[in-house]
């Protein structure tokens, strides 16, 4: 009886030691998935705004009020989304990806925004149209910028170096001038387990302040 008392004790040590094992195996790979989407999100937003375009002075005047809005302006503002504010960011930009076989090459417009799914998670898409822009509309056929997203933030530095969490290149409020970088703030992962990854990405192309 003492006997298999002590072969009892030992086999359940055994397996709950397998169980951690597997356990953290599982965690760590999960770790290595939520890290490679974080790193395909941050260096595809680091293309794109690297070929930012803007319209430069003196091409650029100040609008006039019911005037047509600059088609390169850029936007960043926000938008709630199951409780949590998130980021959305338009602007123009020759990084045009043609996943429609659409052969043209040429300035398009990107936005970044939050998209729920069936499942009720969260995904960030990226819809991407050539010049002449349409009306921007939501839609399941834009590409999966990532997924799991649990909360995304931009905020934008302008040339004092100051940041601040929206931005209209169109708007007094700015001198109508573009940011000098924008940093981004991911997380993503499952609600248990969020990990969160930031950068600031410099803007090679960047209007002054209208004097």
């Amino acid at each position: 009886m003492v006997a298999i008392f002590i072969f009892a004790v030992v086999i359940t040590t055994v397996f709950g030691s397998f169980r951690a094992v597997f356990s953290s195996a599982d965690a760590m790979g999960s770790d290595v998935a939520v890290f490679e989407t974080a790193r395909t999100c941050l260096g595809r937003m680091a293309t794109d705004l690297v070929a930012l375009q803007v319209t430069h002075h003196p091409r650029y005047v100040v609008p006039e009020f019911n005037e047509p809005q600059d088609p390169y302006r850029l936007v960043g503002d926000a938008t709630d989304m199951a409780g949590t504010r998130f980021g959305r960011l338009r602007f123009a930009s020759l990084a045009h990806l043609a996943l429609n076989r659409d052969p043209r090459k040429g300035v398009c417009r990107i936005v970044y925004y939050v998209h729920p799914r069936d499942d009720d998670t969260l995904v960030l898409r990226r819809a991407d149209h050539l010049y002449p822009f349409p009306d921007f509309e939501e839609s399941r056929d834009d590409p999966i910028l990532c997924d799991r997203l649990l909360g995304l933030k931009f905020a934008y530095v302008g040339a004092d170096d100051e940041t601040v969490d929206s931005w209209d290149s169109e708007s007094a409020d700015t001198g109508y001038a573009t940011p000098r970088a924008i940093e981004v703030r991911l997380t993503v992962g499952s609600p248990d387990r969020p990990q969160t990854f930031t950068t600031r990405i410099p803007l090679h192309a960047f209007r002054e302040a209208a004097q």
